[in-house]
């Protein structure tokens, strides 16, 4: 695919302006992906990036020649949307005259050398931003008359990686989502128990802490152009309010499609992990108490842990007795 200095320009422009939104497991980065997804000024990767967590090490394994391969086989199949959840075929679906897969690879093949030769000189995850613009090509319509300002990506656990994120970036804005520690625990223990499995508890709660952490760190010192910490429960209370503060942080126009999530243009599903049978293309608010999902063995846990760092976030857990207090200080569970 040939690509004029025009478009390449554009695509370098929006290439500097990335959005990521970030946040432990199951914390509702997914519903603020999805509130975006339709915004005419956010081509919005609809699977989450995972550069850092999970793809920069195969890659950096691989000679140069290999890694194009690599990177374009695993977004097709992510665009493919292999997580058992509608909507699939993410691109939409080919015909005997369009496959927008095949478009999609052959825009990943003309980016990659412009994005390693430009974002490469300072960005080390300059492949994503590859990934980006072509998406933004073939799903968004990059090109003259395009509004886009921003591309948007998610990838739970990228809070541990800001300074890299800004250093590569520098105008990259963050948008950190954190949730109540019983409402997370209770959300990946549907999970754990619908698969015949319990939750892992301790890595739940490190996973908490560090984000929470990091979290009360940002707000403290952090300049509210570059950083916006949103809380689920308020996503959920208050939809048209949440959208706001998004529209205001990005710079982009506040229309309705903010409280309506989507994803690729296409109802996203529902929000909770308890209740499957929502119509799609909702927010969904009553959530099951998490007192029916979790024991007072897990919550005395989470409160061992978190007790601190969740109340600087107004997540107040509440207290332990003295004897379950000395308990968990034996298990090792009251360290920092």
């Amino acid at each position: 695919m040939q690509l004029d200095r025009e478009l390449m320009l554009q695509g370098l422009e929006l290439a500097r302006r990335p959005v990521f939104v970030c946040g432990a497991h199951r914390s509702g980065t997914t519903l603020v992906r999805d509130l975006l997804d339709s915004h005419p000024a956010l081509a919005v990767l609809p699977a989450e990036g995972t550069f850092f967590t999970n793809l920069e090490r195969p890659l950096a394994r691989l000679v140069p020649g290999q890694q194009l391969a690599f990177v374009g086989g695993e977004w097709l199949r992510r665009l493919a949307n292999p997580i058992h959840k509608e909507p699939y075929w993410l691109l939409g679906r080919s015909s005997a005259e369009r496959c927008p897969y095949v478009a999609f690879a052959r825009s990943l093949m003309a980016w990659w050398p412009i994005a390693r030769a430009h974002i490469g000189r300072t960005a080390s995850s300059w492949p994503l931003t590859a990934v980006a613009l072509a998406y933004a090509q073939c799903g968004c319509g990059l090109g003259r008359e395009s509004p886009l300002r921003h591309w948007v990506e998610k990838t739970p656990g990228n809070e541990r990686f800001l300074a890299r994120l800004r250093a590569e970036f520098p105008a990259a804005r963050i948008i950190h989502v954190v949730r109540h520690p019983f409402a997370v625990l209770a959300s990946h223990a549907q999970a754990a128990r619908r698969a015949g499995e319990r939750p892992h508890v301790g890595r739940i709660a490190a996973q908490l802490l560090r984000s929470y952490r990091v979290a009360s760190a940002q707000s403290a010192h952090c300049a509210a152009a570059s950083y916006l910490l949103v809380r689920y429960e308020d996503l959920l209370e208050s939809p048209a309010h949440s959208a706001e503060r998004l529209a205001g942080f990005l710079g982009i126009a506040l229309l309705p499609v903010l409280t309506r999530p989507t994803v690729a243009g296409a109802p996203a599903a529902s929000n909770s992990s308890f209740r499957m049978d929502m119509a799609p293309g909702h927010i969904e608010a009553a959530a099951r108490d998490w007192r029916e999902v979790l024991d007072a063995s897990e919550r005395a846990r989470l409160i061992a842990v978190l007790g601190e760092s969740a109340a600087q976030l107004g997540y107040h857990l509440g207290t332990l007795p003295s004897w379950r207090r000395r308990v968990l200080q034996i298990a090792g569970w009251m360290g920092g």
